[in-house]
């Protein structure tokens, strides 16, 4: 039986072609070389790919199969999520091409592909929107029919597609920060205050001047005035406007400006939380949530009708163990879990130990 493919139909930029910010005219990579976006991005892909992804049929976890744990035979799970979760945050969709089908059809194997080597095939159906007929993907001759590629359509625009005027401000306090921070100026200036010198005996000074300094730390000047140059390290790095851009950067991810040393106010003090749990849910709520129930809703599509798929989001709430400890404790107190549940969701035996204290039955 063939997977239940929709005819998928399209009026959006994001379903015909490839987009990006052309009046500013800035790519992925570019965007990464400003800091904070790389930052951000990190913190995103960083987290999704340490999430575990499990099968389910009701309420039973089934046992791990190929596209939930190595789709792709010649890479690792962490580098395909990864890759998939980076082309939602800047494109707002990512493609896997199946590779391989099991007994029934459904896909087994898949390999993620880059946004930029695929290039949707489309029938005008009237109107504004057309039908989508297949892919042309770079490395395979001829086009790809609809079925043998798995679409990661997010419902959060890539960040390419609206964040042109932050990502073009960002990229000019950057290169202003480097051009003032390459600027050598003089750490001293001599003016004339007497007869007028030509620029060859004006160079002839300063180089005795430059000589006596180094050789006998004195020197004579007649006619000339020095004076020292201050230079304010504030200035040259353009602190305050790159410490606006890290906040700006986190605003557009949708990251805690925290989680990235930026502050809501955008100057150069970081907001620091003692509760490292709730920086940890507000990540995986705020940030994330977007991307992983995309990747869960599409995946579980591939599946037959009865098999859902999800990430283990305690797996990473679990690092901090107060914070899992506190979750445990809410389900708990809530009457959603029992005692023994609490206890293997922390990681804890579900009876407690016999007590082997001599003279203790």
């Amino acid at each position: 039986m063939a997977a239940r493919i929709p005819v998928v139909r399209s009026g959006t930029p994001l379903e015909l072609a490839e987009v990006a910010w052309v009046s500013e005219g800035i790519s992925r990579e570019t965007a990464l070389t400003i800091p904070a976006v790389a930052a951000c991005r990190n913190l995103i892909v960083g987290t999704i790919v340490q999430l575990h992804l499990f099968r389910y049929r009701g309420d039973e976890r089934l046992e791990p199969d190929w596209l939930t744990t190595k789709p792709d035979p010649s890479t690792t799970m962490p580098a395909t999520i990864g890759g998939t979760v980076d082309d939602l945050v800047f494109r707002g969709r990512a493609y896997w091409h199946v590779l391989e089908r099991d007994a029934e059809d459904y896909p087994r194997r898949a390999r993620w592909t880059p946004v930029a080597d695929v290039s949707p095939e489309t029938r005008s159906s009237g109107g504004s929107y057309a039908t989508l007929t297949g892919y042309r993907i770079a490395g395979v001759d001829g086009v790809v029919p609809v079925e043998d590629v798995i679409r990661f359509d997010s419902p959060v625009p890539g960040v390419l597609d609206y964040g042109g005027p932050a990502l073009a401000n960002a990229l000019e306090q950057e290169q202003a920060a480097r051009r003032f921070a390459a600027v050598e100026l003089p750490a001293g200036t001599l003016t004339n205050v007497g007869e007028q010198l030509s620029p060859e005996e004006a160079a002839e000074h300063v180089a005795e001047f430059q000589a006596s300094r180094r050789n006998g730390s004195i020197a004579f000047l007649q006619g000339l005035e020095f004076s020292r140059e201050q230079l304010a390290p504030a200035d040259l790095q353009l602190v305050e406007g790159r410490a606006n851009v890290a906040t700006d950067m986190a605003r557009l991810f949708n990251v805690p400006v925290a989680m990235i040393g930026a502050s809501p106010s955008g100057n150069n003090s970081s907001l620091q939380y003692q509760n490292l749990g709730q920086q940890l849910q507000l990540m995986v709520s705020s940030s994330c949530a977007p991307h992983l129930r995309t990747i869960e809703s599409t995946l579980s599509d591939a599946y037959p009708r009865s098999t859902s798929v999800a990430f283990d989001v305690q797996t990473y709430i679990r690092s901090d163990p107060q914070a899992a400890a506190d979750y445990a404790i809410a389900l708990l107190a809530a009457g959603i879990i029992s005692t023994a549940e609490a206890r293997s969701l922390l990681g804890i035996p579900a009876a407690p130990a016999a007590d082997l204290t001599p003279g203790k039955v």
